[in-house]
C-alpha cells in the first residue's frame, strides 16, 4: 500500500487508528510455514500471543492449519480469557504463584483443556502442587531452561535474565523434584534463545554494537543447540518422556528448525512484522501492522506535527524503540522531540505538503504492544476496510 491508498482507506476514520494489511499478514503466516517446510522440519509452530493480542488474528493464524498448533501465553489470566474464547493448548511462558493466577489455571485444567505452566524453581513446584490439591489428572508443568551465554562464572551474562536452570544437572534435579508430587507432571522443557531470536544483527540505530551482536549470535547458535541436544538425549536415556520441547522465536526460525530433538518452535512478531524485525540478516517478513496519526499543526516549512504517536516500545531505551515514520516515504522524526504523548513532529520529504487532518503512517517497534493503545484494529484488504476486530483492550482486558 502506498500513501495515497492508505489516505483513501482512512479518509472517514477517526485518527489515531491502527490497521493491519491482511495480504501481508497472510503472506507472513505462509512464509513462516514455508521456512519449516524448506528445512524438512516436522516441528509444530506455536503462536506467541503477546506479539498479536487480538483474538481474531490469533484465530486466523491457527486456521492456517499445520504446522500451527497451540498458543504461548504471557499470563494465566490471558490464558483463561483465550480459553473462554474457544482456544486450547495453552502454554503460559512465565512462572507465577499468585493465587488469582493459579485459580485461573486450575479452572482451565478442570474444564478439560490442555494447559501448561512454565516453572524454574523447586519451591514454586511445591507451592503449585499444594494449591492444586486433588485433581482427576496431573497438572502439567514445563521447565524453563536458560539459554544465555555465560562466562567467568556468570559475571559476563549475554542474553536475557530468565531461568536459574542452566545446565543438565539443574534439569535432572528439577525432574527428580517434580516426580515427588503426584498431582503434577513435568512434561517437557522450553529453551528460548533470546540472544538469537530477539537480537537483530543489522540494527541501523545501533551500528557500533553490531560486530559484537553478530559474534554473540554466532556463538549462541552452537552453544544453544548443543545444550538442548544434550538435555534431550540424557532425559530420554533415563526414561523421561519429552512430550514438549519448545525453542526458537521469529528471529531464529530458520536456525532452530534444524534441531530434531525439539518438538515445536515459537513465533509471533513476524506475522505483524514490527520494524525491529526488519533488522535481521536471516529472516524477511512483510510489514503488516501500522498506525496513523493526523496532522494537527504545521509549525514551519518542511515540518508537520502529528497528534499523539508516543507509543514507545519496551526494552532498553534507544531510538530503535521509537515508532518508525513509514508513509509517505522519506519522513524523519525530530531528534529533539521524538515521538510524544500528545504530539509528534516529523520532517517532511521534499514535495510533500500535507494538510491538517491528513494521516501520517507509522510502524511500531514491537508487534504486540500497539494493541495496548487501541481498542480495535482495522483489517484492510484490496484497498478497503473489510473488518474491525477487538484487541485485548477492546475486550476490556489488561493482563499486565
Amino acid at each position: 500500500m502506498d500513501y495515497d491508498a492508505v489516505k483513501k482507506i482512512l479518509e472517514h476514520e477517526r485518527l489515531p487508528a491502527a490497521f493491519v494489511d491482511l495480504e501481508a499478514f497472510d503472506a507472513n503466516i505462509n512464509h513462516a510455514a514455508e521456512i519449516l517446510k524448506e528445512k524438512g522440519s516436522s516441528h509444530n509452530l506455536r503462536l506467541a500471543t503477546k506479539s498479536v493480542r487480538v483474538p481474531a488474528l490469533i484465530r486466523r493464524v491457527l486456521d492456517y492449519g499445520p504446522p500451527y498448533k497451540g498458543l504461548m501465553c504471557y499470563s494465566a489470566e490471558e490464558a483463561a480469557f483465550l480459553a473462554d474464547q474457544g482456544f486450547d493448548d495453552l502454554l503460559i511462558a512465565y512462572p507465577t504463584v499468585q493465587e488469582s493466577d493459579l485459580t485461573a489455571l486450575r479452572y482451565i485444567h478442570n474444564e478439560g483443556k490442555t494447559v501448561c505452566l512454565m516453572v524454574d524453581d523447586a519451591d514454586v513446584v511445591a507451592r503449585i502442587s499444594r494449591f492444586m490439591g486433588e485433581l482427576d489428572r496431573p497438572f502439567r508443568l514445563v521447565l524453563d531452561v536458560d539459554m544465555s551465554l555465560r562466562y567467568m562464572d556468570g559475571r559476563l551474562h549475554l542474553g536475557v535474565r530468565r531461568s536459574p536452570i542452566r545446565n543438565l544437572g539443574d534439569v535432572l534435579r528439577m525432574y527428580e523434584t517434580a516426580a515427588g508430587f503426584p498431582n503434577i507432571k513435568l512434561i517437557g522443557l522450553m529453551g528460548y534463545e533470546a540472544q538469537l531470536a530477539g537480537l537483530s544483527d543489522q540494527n541501523p540505530f545501533n551500528k557500533i554494537q553490531m560486530p559484537l551482536t553478530r559474534w554473540i549470535r554466532k556463538k549462541s547458535k552452537a552453544s544453544v543447540s548443543e545444550l538442548r541436544g544434550e538435555i534431550a538425549e540424557v532425559l530420554k536415556r533415563r526414561g523421561y518422556e519429552i512430550e514438549l520441547f519448545n525453542g526458537g522465536g521469529t528471529g531464529s526460525l530458520n536456525i532452530t528448525s534444524d534441531e530434531p530433538w525439539l518438538t515445536e518452535l515459537a513465533a509471533g512478531s513476524g506475522f505483524l512484522c514490527s520494524h525491529l524485525f526488519d533488522y535481521f540478516s536471516n529472516i524477511r517478513f512483510e510489514p503488516a501492522c501500522f498506525f496513523a496519526c493526523q496532522v494537527a499543526r504545521r509549525s514551519d516549512q518542511g515540518y508537520a506535527t502529528c497528534q499523539g504517536g508516543g507509543y514507545i516500545a519496551s526494552g532498553a531505551v534507544g531510538w530503535d524503540k521509537q515508532p518508525l515514520p513509514w508513509l509517505p516515504q522519506g519522513l524523519r522524526l525530530v531528534s529533539t522531540e521524538g515521538c510524544g504523548e500528545v504530539q509528534t513532529p516529523v520532517r517532511l520529504p521534499q514535495g510533500f505538503q500535507p494538510k491538517q487532518g491528513d494521516p501520517i503512517v507509522f510502524r511500531h517497534a514491537k508487534a504486540g504492544e500497539p494493541a495496548e493503545r487501541f481498542n480495535e484494529y482495522l483489517l484492510v484488504e484490496d484497498g478497503r476496510i473489510v473488518d474491525r476486530v477487538k484487541t485485548y483492550r477492546g475486550h476490556g482486558k489488561c493482563f499486565f
